[in-house]
């Protein structure tokens, strides 16, 4: 057998392997960063020969062959104003969870009722998965495994979430795991696991609560033919062959998770451009080093930065010997010091991959800090809102960055904050051992998403525990630990009932008169 023999058949034998699928990725919410983990998915699904068709309300500017994309207008939630009733990280949880709820439902009509989204929904469409992030405050789309008789693939944003590990059939233990509200680390004392009790089940009762309201959701708008037959939402949102989170080990902590559940942490993570040339020459010129400071494409730096707040980095800035790179989104009000360098746009991946930059000033998002991982940037981090203050707390805890609470912004504080992380090497030793942990994997996030999902297809529901398909009273136990408490009470209220009657026997016997003894004694 000749070698190009052998070749034909090989390319035959994988093209076999691998039958082409039709994938509906359904991607309304306005949150531009977590387009950063959807696209690179579909784009390599889209690589090996599948079709997508991709709803989003952000639209490609130049759509990758294979996908076909079809835009919806979607209402803007990218300013960090509108995020205001979320001071700066630090609320009160069940006030937090109730408000993103009302947010997003508040949304859903605007999603659902839009003209094609509706055709889509009454189509005669065919697909063989459906891709969505419905964990995230959108579990109303679930109905759409039923339409197209698809296999569910659902992708979250976000780790550390008790609501998803709670739907994936596996819940938090509170002992040391901790939801993305709760900036702690995983040594807790015991006034602290109580509080994190607190949380992943305030959070849980929380999440089934909203279940029932986001029925009367499903019902109104994904009403298509024979939707009656459907079962009940909460029975649906479970229905996941493989749950992809963005979170990796090593920017937190190794948990248990159920087997459908895959990491691709860094999958936003892209192979590096050359940078545009003013760029390149101003980062090889500085010898000294250069820190690159951004807050994030859902917060503009310059909608944040108060005068006071300004006047602070910018007199640190002029202060050290490097130069900084600086992503400011308007017309600089002020003087600008001749080391600092702004701009609305950064190519941000290429910054941190330039052996110059040794310090990264960021928002605390969890597509920043994979990136500084990666390419081994140690951070200062300013929490805004959402997973930002405990992602913040664990790179604390891992050692290769420092927090600086935006409340607490003066020139002391980031100058001490800055020259902490510059001066003392122990923080890019540590940024450097995680991104060699970071990168060390068998195949890329995006090759590994594209796997399980492909798994899926071809094996719906296969690693899907029985748990996950559990009511909240069988998963937790709930019936039988009011079965055995009604047991003890019961079995204590007999034997109290018993004691009190042989007690009140003893009492009762008649006791002898003293003639009586006499009189036995004499006979």
């Amino acid at each position: 057998m000749t070698k190009e023999t052998i070749l034909i058949l090989l390319v035959l034998a994988l093209s076999a392997s691998t039958e082409s699928a039709r994938i509906l990725g359904f991607f309304p919410m306005p949150a531009r960063s977590h387009q950063f983990i959807f696209r690179p998915i579909l784009e390599e699904l889209a690589k090996r020969g599948h079709e997508i068709v991709y709803v989003t309300g952000f639209k490609y500017d130049q759509v990758p062959k294979g996908i076909t994309q079809i835009p919806i207008s979607a209402p803007k939630l990218t300013s960090s104003k509108q995020f205001s009733w979320i001071e700066f990280g630090e609320t009160n949880i069940p006030l937090t969870v109730i408000t993103l709820y009302e947010i997003f439902l508040s949304l859903a009509p605007h999603f659902l009722s839009d003209s094609r989204v509706q055709k889509l929904i009454h189509s005669n469409e065919k697909f063989d998965a459906v891709m969505f992030e419905t964990y995230f405050v959108q579990e109303y789309l679930s109905p759409l495994i039923h339409k197209f008789g698809a296999v569910g693939i659902e992708v979250m944003p976000l780790g550390d979430c008790a609501w998803v590990n709670e739907l994936s059939g596996l819940p938090d233990n509170p002992s040391y795991q901790m939801d993305y509200k709760y900036p702690h680390t995983n040594d807790m004392n015991f006034f602290e696991r109580l509080y994190n009790l607190y949380v992943t089940t305030t959070l849980t009762v929380l999440g089934y609560y909203y279940l029932h309201k986001q029925q009367a959701v499903a019902d109104t708008y994904l009403n298509y033919t024979g939707w009656e037959t459907r079962p009940p939402l909460y029975k649906m949102v479970s229905n996941r062959s493989v749950i992809l989170t963005n979170s990796h080990f090593a920017l937190g902590y190794p948990t248990p998770a159920a087997p459908h559940k895959k990491e691709i942490g860094g999958i936003n993570i892209r192979e590096s451009k050359p940078l545009p040339k003013d760029l390149q020459t101003y980062m090889d010129q500085s010898k000294q080093g250069v820190i690159y400071m951004s807050l994030g494409s859902n917060v503009n730096v310059s909608d944040v930065a108060t005068e006071n707040v300004r006047e602070d980095f910018m007199s640190v800035f002029k202060e050290l010997p490097y130069n900084v790179l600086m992503k400011w989104e308007t017309d600089y009000p002020g003087k600008l010091p001749p080391n600092v360098k702004l701009s609305s746009w950064f190519p941000q991946q290429d910054i941190l991959a330039h052996k110059n930059c040794v310090l990264f000033i960021t928002h605390g998002g969890y597509l920043s800090i994979s990136e500084a991982v990666h390419f081994g940037v140690p951070l200062v981090g300013i929490p805004i809102f959402g997973d930002q203050q405990k992602n913040l707390v664990l790179v604390e805890d891992a050692g290769y960055g420092r927090t600086l609470k935006f409340r607490n912004i003066t020139k002391d504080t980031v100058a001490w904050t800055l020259k902490e992380v510059l001066s003392n090497k122990r923080y890019k030793e540590e940024a450097m051992r995680r991104s060699k942990l970071f990168r060390d994997r068998r195949h890329s996030p995006a090759e590994e998403a594209a796997y399980w999902i492909e798994h899926a297809i071809k094996y719906p529901n296969v690693l899907t525990p029985k748990a996950a398909w559990l009511s909240f009273v069988q998963l937790h136990l709930i019936d039988v630990q009011l079965f055995l408490l009604a047991a003890i009470v019961s079995v204590w209220y007999i034997t109290c009932k018993l004691f009190g009657a042989v007690v009140g026997l003893c009492k009762s016997k008649p006791k002898q008169k003293p003639e009586a003894k006499k009189k036995l004694k004499k006979n």
